[in-house]
């Protein structure tokens, strides 16, 4: 006796067949024993452009050289500056007198309300041109927006420059921060806070640091994250002596890290 084939419920239980098993439960991935790369950066770090046109007349600082916060760093050849700020003052000084006569002659009905109206404009307008010339002169010197040091000079004393030209790259050696890119896989337990051994590849130094900040995207590529971190100072109580630009290797206790994902 023949069986028949009957392609319905052959189908049918191959579909069966075919379905996905449930997964099991898996444990967070620890961080590898080899860790991550890592690297020493400044938080404050900007490059100083010229807010004026015109020649530089002194550079008080060299790279590599240290300054503080508010130290005048640059200095322009402000005699033109000045000479408008002269000239502003003047024009505010004569625009003043003839308000001044100008209501004197209203009290005498010489003139009307709209002519001492009028010379009024013109010394809040004379006002104006003083205020924006003595901002021009302030612009003359370029002052350190923090403690620092100086990574490149990109301009000379005596060359003449337009407005915006880049003249000094600068960085806080005093605020340091650690960037780490870390598999994305590591975010079941990754979290600010945790603690991470870094060995600078400079000094062979070992130090202690912290994870302070996770990326808030993927690569989707490298399926990777950034991950931000902070050093400690050491058992004496003394900071890292570190520059910035410095790499290592970040390493986590994949014991502990597996534990705590729990």
């Amino acid at each position: 006796m023949m069986c028949r084939f009957r392609p319905s419920r052959f189908f049918a239980a191959l579909s069966i067949a075919l379905l996905p098993l449930p997964l099991a439960a898996a444990d967070p991935a620890p961080a590898p024993e080899g860790g991550v790369r890592a690297l020493i950066e400044a938080r404050q770090h900007a490059v100083l452009s010229s807010e004026i046109a015109g020649r530089i007349g002194r550079i008080t600082v060299e790279a590599g050289q240290s300054f503080k916060a508010g130290q005048t760093l640059i200095a322009f050849d402000c005699s033109h500056y000045q000479a408008a700020v002269d000239a502003a003052r003047a024009n505010l000084r004569a625009a003043d007198v003839t308000v001044r006569q100008s209501r004197r002659l209203e009290q005498l009905k010489s003139i009307g309300g709209a002519e001492v109206e009028m010379a009024e404009v013109k010394a809040e307008a004379a006002r104006a041109d003083l205020r924006k010339a003595e901002i021009e002169v302030r612009r003359c010197d370029v002052k350190a927006p923090f403690d620092g040091k100086v990574v490149e000079q990109r301009i000379r004393e005596h060359e003449s420059v337009p407005a915006g030209t880049a003249l000094l790259e600068v960085l806080s050696d005093r605020d340091l921060r650690v960037e780490l890119i870390v598999p994305s896989s590591w975010l079941v337990w990754l979290k600010p806070g945790q603690r991470f051994e870094l060995r600078i590849d400079e000094t062979g130094e070992a130090l202690d640091g912290e994870v302070t900040l996770i990326g808030a995207r993927v690569d989707p590529v490298s399926q990777s994250l950034k991950v931000t971190g902070k050093l400690l100072a050491d058992k004496q109580g003394n900071a890292p002596n570190l520059v910035a630009g410095m790499s290592g290797t970040a390493r986590f206790n994949p014991a502990e890290e597996a534990k705590g994902a729990r």
